[in-house]
């Protein structure tokens, strides 16, 4: 350890790096937890002894053992801790986490206020949301039964804490799917091939409207769900399902005063339509609002199957015709994280080839009368690159599109100016999204 620890040392001094500081403590003790943490784990020593296990939410924007948040409205912060017995006794009996609220004295001390057994035997999330003067805690915590969670909402008043619903989930989120400007809790129940969607909703913090609707769908899995604009100003949950044999499908869910409506029970044919292979999930590409659903077709010149090139046509929903059409088409690279958005004056008239090594992309001019792709004019490539390697590319005359912190999006012009499906920098730049 001493020698390590004197050629770190060696390396560091050579570098000549005058404003560089460290000490021996820095580099060889754990970074502590804050003040406020050591204060709230003292206090919770200090009320039940040493032999507790602390727990921490497995998911959310809450994943420390302590929740620090103002959690009865009166401006002052109070903490929730989460912790486990230890003892033998406990673990054999499968106790449930325990949930123990803080509160601050005049000195700043935290001091125990109130305690309860929770739902199950650890904390799945943790959500606080706040209206006003009113407060909801809403914990989730895992049980021993598969794919069933129990979620508890709590109000803390007067030093009490004390449960307003109680329930069971295979999945929780906290979103605004009505875009009313606060967070709604969303519950994704599954039973079997069955599934529901529960809406948990308060505008006040006082009463609740609690709205639940079975999904047309037989599915095996819930893959993925995001909130955004249906049309207009109406808010939906866009959730994508994986079927039985493997497909996504997507249902629509959205409010309606207090009644939830899935859309595809009123519109049938949604579930057909939106059928389609693994890896294509519903989002919002483009960030205007609006949440579109992809749905592949093949690039002309291809036939399904193997070596096939699908395009991806993005639906959205029209109010006005009540149906989802094509508002635009894409390709879409699953593995390189990017979409290229094809401009309507490509609309039949291009297709695209593939580099299996590279991963490059080539548009061609699409020529009936051609023998194969590779005899069709070359527009332009795409490809990504790591951003280390991405010179080599622009010395051989590739051009940056965007870049991340780790990956470089180039593009390079194979067609004389005066190509009519030659598409100018801009509209390159405009078309492409890189895909998080």
């Amino acid at each position: 350890m001493k020698r390590i620890f004197l050629c770190i040392l060696a390396c560091l001094m050579l570098t000549g790096c005058e404003a560089f500081t460290f000490s021996v403590d820095e580099l060889l003790t754990a970074p502590s937890i804050s003040d406020d943490q050591e204060a709230l784990k003292q206090a919770l020593y200090d009320n039940v002894g040493h032999s507790v296990t602390l727990a921490y939410p497995q998911s959310g924007d809450y994943r420390s053992t302590f929740v620090i948040a103002d959690l009865d409205g009166d401006d002052n912060d109070e903490a929730l801790v989460f912790y486990t017995a230890s003892s033998a006794t406990a673990s054999a009996t499968g106790e449930n986490v325990r949930v123990a609220v803080f509160d601050r004295d005049d000195s700043d001390d935290w001091h125990a206020m109130y305690e309860i057994a929770g739902g199950g035997s650890s904390v799945d999330t943790a959500i606080v949301t706040a209206y006003g003067d009113a407060t909801d805690i809403v914990i989730g915590y895992g049980t021993s039964v598969h794919d069933e969670s129990v979620v508890s909402i709590y109000r803390y008043e007067n030093g009490i804490l004390r449960s307003t619903y109680d329930g069971w989930y295979t999945e929780m989120i906290s979103a605004d799917i009505d875009l009313c400007g606060r967070d709604e809790i969303v519950l994704f129940k599954k039973s079997g091939t069955a599934v529901s969607v529960g809406v948990i909703k308060s505008s006040d913090g006082l009463s609740y409207v609690t709205a639940e609707r079975m999904l047309t769908s037989s599915v095996s899995a819930i893959s993925n769900y995001v909130c955004g604009i249906l049309y207009g100003e109406t808010g939906a949950l866009f959730i994508d399902l994986t079927d039985e044999d493997g497909y996504l499908l997507t249902e629509v869910v959205y409010l309606v005063g207090d009644t939830l409506v899935c859309l595809s029970a009123v519109y049938s044919e949604l579930l057909w339509i939106t059928e389609r292979t693994g890896g294509y999930l519903s989002m919002d590409y483009d960030n205007d609002g609006i949440v579109e659903i992809p749905t592949l077709g093949l690039f002309s010149g291809y036939s399904a199957g193997s070596g096939a090139e699908y395009m991806v046509n993005w639906l959205s929903y029209s109010e006005e015709e009540r149906l989802f059409t094509a508002e635009s088409s894409s390709y879409y690279s699953l593995s390189d994280s990017y979409l290229f958005k094809l401009p309507s004056r490509w609309t039949n008239f291009v297709s695209v080839i593939r580099d299996s090594d590279t991963g490059e992309i080539t548009f061609v001019e699409y020529d009936r009368t051609a023998d194969s792709l590779s005899e069709m004019t070359k527009l332009l490539s795409i490809i990504s690159v790591s951003t280390r390697n991405a010179q080599t590319y622009l010395d051989d005359g590739y051009t940056l599109i965007a870049d991340t912190e780790s990956t470089a999006y180039l593009y390079k012009k194979l067609a004389s100016d005066d190509e009519p499906l030659l598409l100018t920098q801009d509209e390159i730049s405009d078309n492409l999204y890189i895909i998080d």
